[in-house]
């Protein structure tokens, strides 16, 4: 017997969460024989679009680093868990109300890489990518994750490449620097020691001095995450770079070996390497909101819940109303994060532009970024990094291409930030 509805391989897909806040409804949906859209403002138009006949799952995202069916190379996976799905019978044409015929599974079956995070997401058919998940999910059919591992988009992190010619191998260390860090959050006078011991061993950290509200200077005594990583992520040379690196490993307890190339990664000016300003013309919360930022980028990083997003969106536009942080944030973002954030330093920006042909939304502080046009230009890339003729497939690879690209002129160092994108003036 043919489960396919009438139509079926012309029509939309959709696949929604079935989450609110941390109440998993998938119980009473499937008793219900309904589906609901639980909030009020979101995903409206998407909901009144669905059709009766269309296939729908309750989907559940997450990632995952262990305990996957192929060598992940200790790399976080998007997974995607498919708890129910059926057939809906009826749109009650309000955003947030439908009636679904369901059918449970006994057990969740768990697809990779090809996930997303929004409550509500429309799959149309025509695509490889698209096609396999449909096949897999309202099909019983398996899902071949070679392909999945050697297309353009995954290939640099779990293809079949020989290992020692991947590039970016630097991005697990930087991960596991930021893993570390977020527990130093209610810890920072512990980091800011630390950090001043480093720089009585090891050269090339001579910019930790602050200068208080009553005019007198002396050792910085408080300290963000991302200054914390730009510690050796400045116009130094790679030998301090790595013997800094090696010594805040330590300080951190991350067991990840320092890289030995330090490619696609944009770094600091030596003269404006904090992400603040000095005592004497911070407000006292302005670290407190770099450390709420970090916490929240991570959390989004890893998360596919739609709420992160929201909570990442309020605490960015936040951050870049504090003095020192301007295009600088991108940077840090893509530091702690480099698969899901994308830098947006002076030369990145021009590859984008010139190279891409993708306009970068400047509606936020001083003619920057705010965090609905960094979502953009990042959602806009990333969905471009599947197909195979695109200039790029991932964030490294286009931070990589963008030093590269004769027209941002002649860099002195990989990923150089100019002085312009990082100015606070």
């Amino acid at each position: 017997m043919n489960s396919k509805p009438e139509g079926a391989g012309a029509r939309a897909c959709w696949f929604v969460g079935a989450t609110y806040g941390t109440d998993d409804q998938t119980p009473r949906f499937l008793e219900e024989g309904i589906w609901e859209n639980g909030y009020q403002d979101k995903y409206l138009d998407a909901v009144m679009s669905i059709k009766p006949g269309d296939r729908i799952a309750i989907k559940s995202s997450y990632t995952r680093k262990h305990d996957l069916p192929f060598d992940n190379r200790g790399q976080s996976v998007s997974v995607m868990a498919i708890k129910a799905i059926g057939k809906v019978t009826e749109n009650l044409g309000d955003g947030r109300n439908l009636k679904v015929e369901w059918t449970k599974l006994e057990t969740p079956r768990e697809w990779y890489f090809y996930t997303h995070r929004g409550t509500v997401w429309r799959v149309l058919p025509g695509d490889w990518t698209t096609d396999a998940l449909i096949k897999f999910t309202f099909e019983n059919k398996p899902q071949d994750l070679s392909r999945f591992r050697n297309a353009p988009y995954w290939r640099e992190r779990f293809g079949d490449g020989a290992i020692d010619k991947r590039r970016f191998k630097w991005t697990r260390f930087y991960e596991a620097v930021a893993d570390k860090l977020v527990g130093f959050r209610d810890k920072r006078d512990d980091l800011i020691a630390g950090i001043h011991a480093i720089a009585a061993r090891v050269e090339g950290l001579s910019n930790l001095q602050d200068q208080y509200m009553d005019g007198s200077t002396g050792p910085l005594k408080d300290i963000c995450p991302f200054t914390t990583m730009g510690i050796f992520n400045r116009g130094i040379t790679d030998a301090n770079r790595k013997a800094i690196a090696a010594e805040l490993a330590e300080l951190l307890g991350v067991d990840e070996q320092v890289p030995e190339s330090f490619e696609g990664i944009p770094i600091l000016n030596n003269q404006r390497s904090w992400f603040f300003g000095f005592e004497k013309k911070r407000q006292p919360d302005d670290i407190d909101v770099l450390w709420e930022i970090f916490a929240e980028a991570i959390r989004y990083g890893e998360s596919e819940d739609a709420d992160a997003r929201s909570a990442f969106v309020t605490a960015y536009d936040n951050a870049t109303e504090r003095f020192g942080v301007g295009w600088n944030l991108t940077m840090g973002l893509y530091w702690i994060r480099p698969w899901n954030f994308l830098t947006l330093d002076g030369q990145s920006q021009r590859y984008i532009s010139k190279k891409l042909g993708i306009q970068i939304g400047l509606n936020g502080p001083k003619g920057r970024c705010n965090a609905n046009d960094y979502l953009t230009v990042s959602d806009t890339i990333e969905a471009r990094f599947q197909e195979d003729a695109y200039p790029v497939h991932s964030f490294p690879e286009l931070s990589l291409a963008a030093w590269l690209f004769k027209d941002s002129g002649t860099p002195t160092q990989p990923g150089a930030v100019t002085q312009d994108a990082q100015s606070d003036d």
